[in-house]
């Protein structure tokens, strides 16, 4: 974003927000802020009409343009409510694009770093991110937190009632291992579990037919089907745990197990579970 567009949301005059981070340069390197070249503001201006011809306000150097960790940074050196509050809803916008791209391990990786890197700074950027991450519907999983993680999942399984239908075509050890943990005996009676045959070896088998056999004797059917059909796999591209009235989107098993950056989300758009268990076949 550049400073004459930042400068137009926070309410102040360009000259006042590129001062104030002038004065505090030390927290605006490179990966956070650079002065566009002329080739790029002649390009920048050639997209977005900025200025009409003949008014005469044309700037005396070229604009400065801030990345999203430097966008955060200016919470701290404008000190304004507005200026927060507008961070905030800045922020918001890149948690969504992260949303968005959640199944690319490298950029999810790299947004990470960034926040660390820029929450060190200053208490203000601190309130920032804990309010992105305190959304209602959603658990961000991170690295460094495998109890917090699998408490996460666990809590999930023990709070379905009736079923347990997961979709994850890579569903592996881990997700048996929460389920013998966590499964509510009393509420749930019925176990369904969608994926792909390459994840099945013998081990994998032996531990299925353990964990089937121990919750038939709770009173609990338990069963895996394989997706055969390769229109039907190639169609599914999530993962899911829903349960009567409840569904969630979901990282796969090795993802959580592995402690990767990943995001648990409830939602209201539930798959044809069903329909795809029809088309599939017993393990």
């Amino acid at each position: 974003m550049v400073d004459k567009d930042l400068a137009g949301l926070y309410g102040v005059k360009i000259k006042v927000l590129n001062q104030a981070v002038k004065r505090n340069l030390k927290r605006f390197p490179d990966d956070f802020m650079f002065q566009l070249t002329k080739e790029e503001n002649v390009l920048l201006r050639s997209q977005f009409v900025t200025l009409k011809p003949g008014t005469g306000h044309h700037r005396k150097y070229l604009p400065y343009a801030f990345t999203e960790q430097g966008v955060a940074m200016l919470s701290s050196v404008l000190n304004s409510e507005r200026a927060i509050q507008v961070n905030i809803g800045i922020m918001r916008v890149f948690v969504n694009i992260r949303k968005l791209v959640s199944a690319n391990k490298g950029i999810i990786h790299r947004l990470n770093q960034i926040e660390n890197k820029v929450e060190s700074h200053d208490d203000k950027i601190k309130t920032i991110f804990e309010v992105i991450h305190a959304p209602s519907n959603s658990k961000i999983l991170s690295p460094g937190k495998p109890f917090s993680n699998r408490k996460t999942i666990r809590d999930i399984i023990s709070s379905c009632s009736k079923y347990i239908y997961w979709v994850d075509k890579y569903f592996s050890k881990a997700g048996l291992d929460w389920l013998a943990e966590s499964l509510n005996h009393l509420r749930v009676k019925n176990v369904e579990i969608l994926m792909l045959s390459e994840k099945i070896d013998n081990t994998f088998t032996a531990l299925y037919q353990d964990l089937r056999k121990e919750l038939e004797n709770g009173g609990v059917k338990c069963e895996i089907r394989v997706i055969t059909d390769n229109k039907l796999s190639a169609s599914i591209h999530d993962r899911w745990i829903i349960s009567n009235n409840l569904c969630y989107n979901m990282p796969s098993t090795d993802t959580i197990a592995r402690g990767q950056y990943s995001e648990v989300k409830r939602t209201e758009n539930f798959p044809p579970f069903e329909e795809w268990w029809e088309r599939s076949k017993p393990v």
